[in-house]
């Protein structure tokens, strides 16, 4: 019997993949034989991912701020120059702005808006005929949708 748990031949992208929880998503998904392509705003922090989990397998870069329409179609396009297929999409970018409710700006809200909600509506969606490619009858492509404490359980912030 094999390992159910290889993902070998599989491609992933994994927003948000510069650091925290998206680092952490990366390593799992290469130590189980995925190629994985992570995209973020800050191109330093990619460079950086990149340098450490390419030991654990083919790892990319690409670069986009997902919280614009531009942004999440510079990444669709790069992706589409470099594979054929996505076997699973992360959406683990986020933002957070942190102000009292009577303080909170409306550009707080729509950069909050724009990448957590917006920008994965719009990102999965230009996704879906790379899923499409890379899904099977018996073996589905996915989506992730990475969320938050926050959503749970509000900071105690006012």
């Amino acid at each position: 019997m094999t390992d159910p748990f290889r993902l070998d031949g599989k491609v992933a992208v994994v927003t948000g993949g510069g650091r925290g929880i998206g680092v952490m998503i990366a390593r799992g998904l290469l130590q189980a034989g995925a190629t994985v392509y992570l995209s973020s705003r800050k191109k330093a922090e990619l460079d950086a991912a990149v340098a450490e989990l390419s030991v654990h397998g083919p790892v990319q870069a690409i670069p986009a701020d997902l919280g614009t329409v531009d942004g999440v179609q510079a990444l669709v396009t790069d992706l589409a120059e470099r594979t054929d297929a996505v076997h699973a999409l992360f959406n683990n970018a986020g933002a957070a702005w942190g102000a009292p409710l009577d303080e909170f700006p409306e550009s707080g809200f729509d950069k909050v808006f724009d990448v957590n909600v917006k920008g994965v509506f719009l990102l999965t969606r230009a996704l879906v005929p790379m899923l499409t490619a890379g899904a099977t009858d018996d073996d589905p492509a996915r989506v992730i949708n990475t969320g938050s404490i926050d959503g749970i359980v509000p900071p105690g912030r006012g």
